[in-house]
């Protein structure tokens, strides 16, 4: 008896294991008996991991100490092997939420976030304002070296400064990118341009002010990622609903557009850019590409207008725009379901396309070709370096999944940071240990076109085509086609349901193009020369 229930428990475990997707190599679900909500994940030079988030856990589960206040900063280092080498919970009594931490050049940690704490706990200032930027600084072990409230306003006001990306510099200080509504106040040495500015800031490497920048409209322009430029400056992304006004060049194009502004190695404005549709479009996350241009990701709920070019597939989707040097778009991509995809973190990969990631709780329909899981799932979406999709994994359990940053290991896999109160179910193999979790995933490596093994199994006939092209599935349906000039321009769609179609490419002008077969979840791109 008792080998026949170990038997079946055996089975039972294989067939959980087999259930897994195969492209999560590990994953950690980190967290207290309360809520831990991480916001910021990045690489360490020791091949481990630094983990940003916040929490009001109290000694449980994996945190090792009391919250201070009713939300701290909760960091949490982990080696190569993803055990936790070290955490610290910092805050003061109030609210203090982390949005942003990175490895620095001594091998400590920079951490920007916002407060509403008076001086208490680990915090040895009071709040200028409501809301003031944090800037906490760790040595290697995660000891506090520094820190420092910055902002505007006298505290009782509503005033508030969100701090939201911090980027180290060239001469060890540091550049803050946040946003303001206070006036010449505290540490504001400017008054407001509109209701909400861009606040830039720039520290010595002790965390002493050195200049600022309050940039804006008349209206509201909130700011949300930077990041450092090849020539000694830096780029912002953001979004405005400011016309032409104060810094701003070119008037809204609707209810709120993308803004990226550039500065040159002196720290001055060198060019800016408003894009948008005519609804609501929003910059999440830039980062320069590797020609000299920059890709932009963000949410938009737009259709065809302005600088859109593709309807909107549900309430929010993913827009992922390209620029060059100069901050003109070469390409854009409206990608989502019928419901509401949220992109938080987008980066090149090693074969020059590009990794989108945020959450989504669209069933299939539109780009999306996996049901939902729960409430919200991770989505990743991995395109070529003209913007048409390779592939995509909806990843969750059965409630809410929330991804909000990620990044590139050294070997190509992607490490996806979110949090989760998700219990065993779907892609999860750890229950919750409180209301939400840290959640970490280790993804597979990204597969190129020659890499893709459901690609690989398809071929297509002749290569040149002159009139049509046949295309051997050997026994997969392929349910849609679609086609694309070699520079992502689409030229054809086919809804089918159809093993090895035909498709009549014979009114296509001569050149090169992409063909994209849909079987299911499974994507492939091909390329082919039309006669």
């Amino acid at each position: 008896m008792k080998k026949t229930i170990t038997l079946i428990a055996l089975l039972l475990f294989t067939s959980v294991i087999y259930a897994q997707d195969p492209n999560i190599l590990w994953q950690r679900t980190i967290g207290g008996s309360d809520k831990d909500l991480i916001y910021s994940i990045n690489k360490t030079d020791d091949g481990g991991i630094i983990l940003a988030g916040f929490s009001i856990s109290d000694i449980s589960g994996d945190k090792t100490e009391n919250r201070i206040g009713s939300w701290d900063f909760w960091i949490v280092k982990l080696d190569s092997n993803q055990n936790i080498e070290w955490q610290n919970t910092i805050g003061g009594t109030s609210d203090d939420r982390p949005y942003s931490i990175s490895q620095t050049a001594d091998g400590g940690y920079i951490i920007g976030g916002l407060s509403i704490s008076n001086a208490s706990g680990d915090k040895s200032e009071d709040c200028l304002g409501f809301v003031d930027y944090w800037v906490v600084k760790l040595n290697a072990s995660g000891n506090i070296e520094w820190e420092n409230t910055i902002g505007g306003g006298i505290f009782g006001d509503n005033d508030y400064e969100v701090l939201e990306s911090i980027i180290q510099t060239s001469d060890g200080g540091y550049i803050l990118a946040g946003s303001s509504d206070n006036d010449i106040s505290g540490d504001k040495t400017e008054n407001s341009k509109g209701s909400v500015d861009y606040w830039i800031v720039k520290l010595n490497s002790a965390g002493i002010i050195q200049w600022q920048k309050t940039i804006g409209g008349s209206s509201y322009d909130a700011v949300y990622d930077i990041a450092k430029t090849n020539d000694g400056g830096f780029v912002l992304i953001g979004s405005s609903e400011s016309n032409i006004s104060g810094d701003k060049t070119e008037n809204s194009i609707g209810a709120s557009d993308f803004w990226i502004i550039k500065f040159n190695a002196s720290y001055n404005i060198e060019w800016q850019n408003t894009i948008g549709g005519d609804n609501y479009d929003q910059g999440y996350r830039i980062q320069q590409t590797t020609d000299g241009g920059y890709i932009l990701g963000g949410t938009s709920r737009s259709d065809i207008s302005g600088d859109k070019t593709e309807n909107s597939f549900g309430d929010l989707d993913f827009w992922v725009i390209k620029t060059n040097s100069i901050g003109n778009i070469e390409w854009q991509k409206t990608i989502g379901g019928e419901d509401e995809e949220l992109l938080k973190s987008i980066t090149q990969t090693n074969d020059g396309g590009y990794l989108a990631g945020g959450y989504s709780n669209s069933n299939i329909s539109g780009n999306k070709t996996e049901n939902s899981m729960g409430e919200e799932d991770y989505w990743i979406v991995k395109i070529n370096n003209v913007g048409i999709i390779e592939w995509q994994n909806t990843i969750g359990g059965a409630d809410v999944d929330v991804l909000y940053s990620s990044f590139l290991s050294n070997n190509g896999s992607l490490i996806l940071g979110g949090y989760s109160d998700s219990n065993i179910s779907g892609d999860k193999t750890d229950n919750s240990k409180g209301n939400f979790d840290f959640w970490i995933i280790k993804h597979a490596q990204t597969l190129g076109l020659e890499e893709n093994p459901f690609a690989t199994a398809i071929t297509i006939y002749p290569n040149p085509a002159k009139n049509s092209l046949q295309v051997n599935t050997q026994d997969k349906t392929i349910d849609q086609i679609n086609i694309y000039t070699i520079a992502g321009s689409k030229v054809l769609e086919l809804d089918i349901d159809t093993v090895s179609p035909t498709v009549d490419v014979s009114s296509l002008a001569s050149g090169v193009y992409y063909v994209q077969l849909y079987s299911g979840k499974n994507v492939a791109l091909k390329k082919f020369v039309k006669e």
